[in-house]
């Protein structure tokens, strides 16, 4: 991140995931940042409660599906998304890629699953499960790929 925007989460993500859904490629194709330039997006779910963006942020608004999506204006770096209709979902999703650790990758933040495979740009080679879309909590069909 290149500092324009700070934020704050109370304690550790709920989970963290890789994204291949068309909107979160193509908002990581908009950004100046090589991190995020991967093919698809690395997400930290918090609770909307636990999430504080520090002072006056200059945020840029997207507006994709059912998503509003926050970028930060000055290096266009993927922020964070959350729901149009937050009654859905008490949930954000947050770059993971604008965390910052003094060692190593905490264990919280180790990925958990892929969503949106069906969509992938990149093979990925792991042992993790690849969801065509999204499991049944976060509004998919659950069917794995």
């Amino acid at each position: 991140m290149c500092g324009a925007v700070r934020f704050e989460c109370k304690g550790e993500p709920l989970f963290t995931q890789y994204c291949h859904c068309n909107k979160c490629r193509e908002v990581a194709a908009m950004s100046e940042r090589d991190e995020d330039k991967i093919g698809y997006a690395w997400t930290a779910a918090y609770l909307t409660r636990n999430f504080q963006i520090n002072g006056i942020p200059d945020l840029e608004e997207i507006i994709r599906n059912n998503a509003k999506l926050y970028l930060c204006a000055k290096c266009r770096s993927f922020i964070y998304g959350i729901s149009i209709n937050p009654k859905l979902q008490a949930g954000i999703g947050i770059n993971a890629n604008n965390f910052m650790f003094e060692k190593n990758l905490p264990a919280s933040f180790k990925p958990v699953r892929h969503i949106w495979y069906v969509n992938r740009i990149v093979d990925m080679i792991d042992d993790l499960p690849k969801f065509k879309d999204a499991p049944k909590e976060q509004f998919g069909s659950g069917e794995l790929f």
